[in-house]
């Protein structure tokens, strides 16, 4: 519409151009009086544009916006849903009692699950917005940040306990709270891929305990950050096990590093 519009304004302005042009040839006006009246509607005509451009652009970022509005959701199955645990801070509290001794100093034993998910997400902000040259400097700390993900995790089950819990209980029926739900229930879902992914790259799955997993990111952390090795006859034994241990996962290391990078653009803490 507005195009078509555009065609007919320009048609009738050249058409009296050209009666001036005529009447400038036939010397009935001068060459500045001609000059004047083209000049004026080519600036009308430019204005015209300009106005009719911004408007198709607006039309165009509005349609583009109701459309990504009205996009499908992504489906909720009944696969993900069932991987989600139903959030029980008594059992979290006491599973924590049973991490290594390094893991429970670093969040202080009187910590509880909000207070260690916070400090999880801040040392995960700082390691997952590092630059490559920064991660490659820090490669230890990186792979820590993998075991910090488990912490923030159990928060978000802690906050999306109810909701979780009322989904499935109405999620065939349409009720009130039905949207937010669902919203909550999706970044859990998502989160839980996270987890899914991270582990796989050290051989894991999600049936493996959550304090297993923790520690072997932990342990292979420690192992990056000691940098060079020295011969030491007085070693700590439990170093030679956790050196198994970063054995073990040599070879898997690249692999890391790309589901890392994977997680960096998409976990954003919800």
């Amino acid at each position: 519409m507005i195009y078509l519009l555009s065609i007919s304004l320009t048609f009738a302005d050249n058409k009296i151009i050209k009666i001036y042009e005529e009447q400038f040839k036939q010397g009935l006006i001068s060459e500045e009086e001609y000059n004047a009246v083209k000049e004026n509607f080519e600036n009308k005509n430019s204005k015209k544009q300009n106005k009719q451009k911004k408007e198709l652009k607006l039309i165009k970022k509005k349609t583009s916006k109701k459309s990504n509005l009205l996009k499908k959701k992504e489906p909720i199955f009944d696969d993900d849903l069932a991987l989600l645990e139903i959030y029980d801070k008594n059992k979290f509290e006491e599973e924590f009692k049973k991490y290594p001794n390094e893991i429970i100093e670093f969040f202080g034993k009187n910590s509880n699950n909000v207070t260690r998910a916070k400090k999880a997400g801040q040392y995960m902000s700082i390691e997952f917005n590092r630059s490559a040259k920064g991660q490659a400097k820090f490669p230890g700390r990186m792979i820590k940040a993998m075991a910090m993900f488990e912490f923030v995790y159990i928060d978000r089950l802690r906050e999306g306990k109810v909701a979780l819990l009322r989904y499935r209980e109405k999620k065939n029926s349409k009720y009130f709270r039905n949207s937010v739900d669902q919203k909550k229930i999706r970044s859990l879902i998502s989160m839980n891929n996270g987890r899914k992914k991270m582990r796989e790259a050290l051989g894991m799955t999600l049936d493996t305990p959550r304090i297993e997993a923790a520690k072997k990111f932990w342990y292979l952390g420690e192992f990056l950050e000691m940098g060079t090795a020295v011969k030491n006859e007085n070693y700590d034994k439990n170093l030679k096990k956790r050196k198994k241990l970063l054995n073990d996962y040599k070879q898997k290391i690249s692999k890391l590093k790309e589901k890392i990078q994977s997680e960096e653009k998409k976990t954003e803490l919800n």
